[in-house]
């Protein structure tokens, strides 16, 4: 018992350290993309860096053919030897980050012409693989690293440090601008995701501590472990392809101006990810375990403490940006190119919220007995994300991409959280989760009717916000630690 409380313990702090990390990131992000960014480059270079990192995220967990996702699955299976397991799952991510790594390098200018990227700018797309590969290595690093409970180094090097090499290179960028340009920025950026990647692998390879050897590049994982690889694809196609396919439909319908203002909208929705993600990063194996035991009490709070958490949470920064969405874009620099994100931003807001609210739906499943539901509805959502963005990019253009990705996002969560209340009787949500969102909506129609605008409108509504919550602050311990 004393073992599972401290236990318990150790994971509330790593999601907390892990959620203080990202916020920081965010925070310093908004410096960059908000600020700095803008400032240095075009839109159209803008929607160029966007472009690739959206790109990478897509590519990387699609790369990685879902064996981060094994290994937090079997880690605790009784069934597996432990040590061999964790050598050829080493085995097979380094090989794969090789093997990825070399074929982009390769073709990566290939893609130029599919992806409006101009022609003189195409060598930059041997970069990707750089990206790519950062990526593989982080999603393998943050999931070793959560079956020993150890995420926060991971979390830090990929929202700290990626982000303060990103300023690092721009600055340098700032000072020397008539030497250096955007392309040496963007691979300057990329030698230093590359090597951040790297370091966060070592370090949970390091926790883990695998006897490793040259033949587990190709040792075999088992049967059962390949399927649920092969099925975790699908499920990255929900998760991560709403969130990126937009991007690269954008680029092919449109150009990387488009991209490049869409990019700015992303941002600020992309800040509810940075409080969802480390959550599902943590309690993914504590999810896989409780599955394996059979414990579906721990499941049941799990599933409703991720809603009711975040749905308390994001509710305070959707009201801020959304009240204040036009006294934000006019501190960006030259920000009367990015006005055509605005209503964008809202759509974007209210996607993530929903996504968010549904709580740890998608890991319960991917880690649950019956995860193949995953590639039933990663078949029906690539379907239709495709063609409502074929249908409304055209018609609408950038917002057209909000309105597919809501409706993407709520198709998704409503089909899992029916199958896992026909399937465990489980569901998000309970009676505080009308109040939460009724609360909601009186604060933000307080701070919206605020009488005047601006950084005082800002300021007004951000004391508002926090006096809702230090009033409720005793129903809000309650809610999460019951």
């Amino acid at each position: 018992m004393i073992q599972a409380i401290g236990s318990m313990n150790n994971a509330k702090k790593q999601i907390s350290s892990g959620a203080v990390i990202n916020l920081a990131g965010i925070l310093l992000g908004a410096a960059l993309n908000l600020w700095l960014l803008p400032k240095l480059f075009s839109t159209e270079e803008l929607g160029m860096y966007r472009w690739m990192e959206r790109s990478a995220v897509l590519l990387s967990n699609i790369l990685l053919f879902g064996v981060h996702r094994s290994f937090t699955k079997f880690h605790s299976d009784p069934s597996k030897e432990k040590k061999a397991f964790e050598s050829a799952v080493v085995g097979r991510s380094t090989l794969l980050m090789l093997l990825v790594g070399g074929v982009v390098f390769i073709i990566g200018p290939l893609l130029a012409p599919i992806f409006n990227f101009n022609s003189e700018n195409a060598y930059l797309l041997r970069y990707l693989s750089f990206f790519i590969v950062s990526g593989m290595a982080f999603l393998m690093a943050v999931s070793a690293a959560a079956t020993t409970k150890k995420i926060t180094i991971p979390v830090l090097l990929k929202n700290m440090g990626m982000r303060f090499a990103m300023a690092i290179t721009a600055v340098v960028l700032f000072f020397n601008s008539a030497v250096f340009g955007f392309n040496h920025w963007l691979i300057a950026y990329a030698w230093a995701a590359l090597a951040l990647g790297i370091a966060a692998l070592l370090y949970a390879w390091n926790r883990v501590k695998p006897s490793f050897g040259w033949r587990h590049l190709w040792a075999p994982m088992g049967k059962d472990v390949n399927r649920f690889a092969w099925i975790s694809v699908f499920s990255v196609l929900i998760e991560i392809g709403i969130n990126t396919l937009d991007v690269q439909m954008l680029s092919m319908l449109t150009d990387m101006n488009s991209v490049g203002i869409y990019g700015m909208a992303f941002f600020m929705g992309s800040v509810i990810d940075g409080i969802r993600r480390p959550i599902n990063q943590m309690l993914a194996p504590q999810i896989s375990t409780s599955w394996n035991t059979n414990n579906m009490e721990a499941l049941k709070k799990m599933y409703q403490k991720t809603s009711s958490a975040q749905m308390v949470v994001n509710a305070a920064y959707v009201i801020l940006v959304v009240v204040n969405v036009e006294w934000i874009f006019s501190i960006i620099p030259d920000g009367e190119r990015f006005y055509p994100a605005i209503p964008v931003v809202v759509w974007t807001l209210a996607r993530k919220y929903i996504n968010a609210a549904f709580g740890s739906n998608g890991e319960i499943i991917a880690n649950s007995p019956f995860y193949q539901l995953n590639m039933q509805i990663g078949s029906v959502m690539l379907v239709i994300n495709v063609l409502l963005n074929l249908l409304f990019i055209p018609r609408y253009g950038i917002l057209g991409v909000a309105y597919s990705g809501l409706i993407a996002v709520v198709f998704v969560n409503t089909m899992r959280a029916i199958m896992i209340y026909q399937k465990s009787g489980l569901q998000p949500f309970t009676k505080e989760s009308l109040a939460i969102l009724l609360g909601t909506l009186a604060v933000g129609a307080l701070c919206y009717n605020i009488p005047f605008d601006g950084l005082l409108k800002f300021l007004a509504s951000g004391v508002i916000v926090l006096t809702a919550l230090l009033v409720n602050r005793k129903f809000i311990k309650n809610l999460l630690l019951r």
